[in-house]
């Protein structure tokens, strides 16, 4: 499955909804998340995290793009050939990421935009190794006709985070919203992700943008971020230093406190939800996810 997050504009903090999305994904023995930075812009993954990229990495991801596909099994395959984990053994995605702290397996991006975009050009030309596993691919800020914006017909779901509450955002996002709604036409499941200080309803945002949903508001959270960001940074709001004593007092590896990673958790849901459901599909009640 490869679920796609991006922008239209400006740094709305695509990268880290990414990160946090994959950190909170339903994993189980036959699913392996793996986040991916497709940002033509240069990662920032590797910098959060001070990882040397060697042999892996998203460079190492698109050359072994271009190699032919060995014959892929199906996790039930697996499962009865006695392998657990049929993402590791079937796959080629995981084989070109890092571990980060806490277990989360990504595919940094070069911090170089040349580099980085040459490798993102060259994955959309062949970018079925993306499914080769569960991809979670931060494409960052996406122009039409970009390498980008390409791999988002790609994709079974995209995540378009937006700040509608600025009037350039806004009117970006009506511009664009024609050729997002055509997404839907090969079979992607499109929906925003409303982050900043927006006053207007979802109801509002959807009209906007050619009957896209709002999935989800990203909450102002830099205890979350920094979370994401390999860094450690307490909360400074009394109700959140409360939410994180409760927490810890009854589940000390429980994050749900932190806001940015409760939105996270639940539009990884609704995404996973949407796994193996078609546009075809009897319509479906999409999950409200929000953030206190």
């Amino acid at each position: 499955m490869i679920v796609a997050v991006c922008s239209l504009s400006g740094a709305p903090g695509v990268t880290t909804l990414a990160t946090a999305i994959a950190a909170c994904w339903p994993s189980s023995p036959l699913t392996v998340p793996v986040l991916v930075e497709a940002d033509v812009s240069g990662g920032d993954v590797a910098s959060w995290y001070g990882i040397d990229l060697n042999d892996k990495g998203l460079v190492s991801l698109a050359v072994a793009s271009r190699t032919p596909s060995p014959v892929q099994a199906s996790a039930e395959v697996w499962a009865e050939a006695g392998v657990e984990n049929a993402s590791s053994a079937g796959a080629r995605l995981v084989n070109h990421a890092v571990e980060l702290p806490g277990g989360l397996r990504a595919v940094p991006a070069p911090a170089d935009p040349l580099e980085s975009g040459r490798a993102v050009s060259m994955l959309s030309h062949s970018p079925g190794i993306l499914s080769s596993g569960t991809a979670i691919v931060d494409v960052g800020r996406t122009v039409p006709g970009s390498a980008g914006s390409a791999l988002l017909r790609h994709a079974d779901v995209v995540v378009v985070l937006t700040s509608p509450g600025d009037v350039g955002q806004a009117n970006r996002l009506k511009a664009c919203a024609p050729i997002l709604a055509s997404l839907r036409e090969d079979g992607v499941r499109v929906g925003l992700a409303i982050s900043g200080a927006c006053g207007h309803g979802d109801n509002e945002v959807s009209q906007i943008a050619a009957g896209l949903p709002v999935w989800a508001r990203v909450p102002h959270d830099p205890t979350g971020a920094a979370l994401t960001q390999g860094r450690h940074h307490p909360p400074h709001r009394w109700r959140d230093r409360v939410a994180a004593w409760w927490s810890q007092r009854n589940d000390p590896d429980d994050l749900e406190w932190v806001p940015l990673i409760r939105t996270a958790k639940g539009l990884a849901e609704l995404c996973d939800d949407f796994s193996g459901i078609g546009l075809e599909a009897p319509s479906r009640h999409t999950m409200a996810v929000s953030a206190a």
